[in-house]
């Protein structure tokens, strides 16, 4: 009989969304130490879990959509992983859709959890909580994952980052909705330079398309402008910050889970879903115009350094 040794992880949502399973993973990894553990997802969200969490990845582009429809077709070193799996979590399908059912032909001696990272609109809790009630078919995996849980919300993820760098300022989101005024964000930035602080500002892809060259231009006048290609440079930018101050975004819980010091600026919108998972982080909620630079500096000195 083959040993199955491999552990496959499947994702294929947003940053913070993926950022969201892994605790999960790092569960997974303690509980079986000797396996492999495998992300299925993009190339670079791989990259950044091979970094950040010392896990292997696969590209979900080499032929695995042949999961969603014919199996038969799927290429050789991807049924070969899947073959040698011993359990495999799906956050793209549900336990009974084409895809399951392809996985459990394929390898049918593996333990197949299908879970989902968003709660559904009337549960209360954090999307953490949601995760949990869906691992109790498995109870091991579910008591390590709170442990995990615990451990990140204590220290992070134990990733060895600097910490004399400057502030990190993020203002953009997947949303124009989530964001906090730009004009504040130079504001802010205006205040720690004063202060001897230096700022970093981060612009990613949705910025770049959405926003007019004056815009990003204005934050050039007051700050070092940072425009990562990738998520390993997204990760380098932000590992040696001295704090990060966000939007509700992807780079923003990619900040606390490694232990960066986080503001999350979540205007008036909900944080109890979505707060990031990390030792020292800090939420601010209001009307946007009535949350002021002053405010967001005060909350990024009260769980960070800023004041030494």
């Amino acid at each position: 009989m083959a040993v199955r040794r491999n552990i496959l992880l499947f994702h294929q949502a947003a940053l913070g969304d993926f950022i969201v399973t892994w605790p999960l993973a790092l569960a997974l990894g303690r509980i079986f130490p000797q396996n492999r553990l495998f992300y299925v997802t993009s190339g670079q969200k791989g990259a950044l879990a091979e970094k950040a969490l010392r896990v292997e990845s696969v590209d979900v582009e080499s032929g695995w959509h042949h999961l969603f429809g014919d199996a038969s077709s799927l290429p050789e070193p991807a049924a070969k992983l899947l073959a040698g799996a011993h359990s495999i979590v799906t956050f793209v399908a549900s336990d009974e859709d084409p895809w399951s059912r392809n996985v459990r032909a394929l390898a049918p001696e593996a333990t197949l959890i299908p879970l989902h990272t968003k709660p559904p609109e009337d549960f209360a809790g954090h999307v953490t909580k949601h995760l949990l009630s869906q691992l109790e078919p498995w109870p091991v995996v579910a008591a390590a994952c709170e442990q995990i849980l615990r451990s990140v919300a204590a220290r992070g993820i134990g990733f060895l980052r600097g910490r004399a760098g400057p502030v990190v300022l993020h203002p953009g989101a997947g949303s124009p909705a989530k964001c906090w005024p730009v004009d504040r964000f130079v504001e802010l930035a205006e205040h720690l330079t004063r202060q001897g602080t230096g700022v970093r500002v981060l612009v990613g892809e949705v910025e770049r398309e959405r926003w007019p060259a004056q815009k990003i231009d204005r934050l050039r006048q007051v700050a070092e402008v940072v425009e990562p290609q990738t998520l390993l440079e997204l990760l380098g930018n932000i590992s040696d910050a001295r704090a990060f101050i966000g939007n509700d975004s992807g780079p923003g819980h990619l900040a606390a889970i490694i232990g960066v010091p986080t503001v999350t600026i979540f205007g008036p919108n909900d944080p109890v879903r979505w707060k990031p998972l990390g030792p020292r982080t800090r939420v601010l909620r209001g009307e946007w115009d009535a949350i002021t630079a002053d405010a967001v500096h005060d909350a990024a000195r009260r769980v960070s350094t800023l004041n030494e």
